[in-house]
């Protein structure tokens, strides 16, 4: 009885770790602010068409500044929290500075290991998180885990 009992909680606890192990490396993606993603589509049907055309600028790759989410009414900012010490980051870094960003797209890098009061505004677990935000600065979206440009891209809403 004690074999069978110590063999059951042996598989149980490799099965427990296995699932841990698949769910925590996931990537996941949050959305924190559906009344933003929610204005920002009656916004689009309420356009009229006669309206002008927004202008298109360069996607640029810069160092986090605040006053640089006004850049979201008009396209997307994306904050990529990035640690030096991290590999992913450093590559992801290098492909930002080598890639040619959509028009309307900015990402801002943000020193994981200087910002604590940014990474409690908006809750980011761990390195290479990256979260996209409106006009005000408030959390549209975010996700962690993406190791490519395409993929930022891709998940930016």
């Amino acid at each position: 009885m004690k074999k069978v009992l110590i063999i059951f909680v042996v598989i149980l606890g490799i099965g427990l770790l296995a699932g841990g192990g698949y769910f925590g490396y996931k990537k996941w993606v949050v959305k924190k602010n559906p009344q933003a993603t929610q204005q920002a589509s009656q916004q689009q049907n309420s356009a009229e068409p006669n309206q002008e055309k927004v202008v298109k600028r360069q996607g640029t790759y810069e160092q986090y500044d605040p006053a640089k989410f006004i850049l979201a009414t008009d396209g997307k900012v994306v904050l990529f929290f990035n640690a030096k010490w991290s590999a992913t980051s450093k590559q992801l870094d290098k492909d930002f500075k080598n890639t040619k960003l959509p028009d309307n797209f900015t990402v801002m890098s943000v020193d994981y290991d200087k910002n604590a009061l940014l990474r409690k505004k908006y809750t980011v677990p761990f390195e290479n998180t990256f979260v996209q935000v409106d006009a005000q600065g408030t959390m549209i979206n975010r996700w962690s885990g993406s190791e490519d440009v395409s993929e930022v891209i891709a998940l930016t809403k």
